[in-house]
């Protein structure tokens, strides 16, 4: 419980250094971006933080590739 009450501090502190800013910024699509970024980061952490399994990104390319490397290797033979 500890953990997560540190993650929301650490958010809270984000977002008071951050919105100032945004605030300035008149592009929408750049505070989009952030708040989308801010909160799938915060998620990932969190879920961490709890004890779930997050997959490693670099899994799931070699999952996709893994076809067309069999075939590549194929050929070669």
């Amino acid at each position: 419980m500890l953990i997560f009450l540190g993650i929301f501090l650490l958010c809270v502190a984000v977002c008071l250094v951050e919105i100032p800013y945004l605030k300035k910024v008149k592009s929408k699509r750049e505070k989009r971006i952030f708040w989308s970024l801010f909160t799938v980061s915060m998620l990932i952490v969190s879920l961490k933080y709890s004890g779930v399994e997050i997959p490693n990104p670099g899994d799931g390319i070699a999952f996709l590739l893994k076809p067309f490397s069999d075939f590549l290797f194929s050929l070669l033979k």
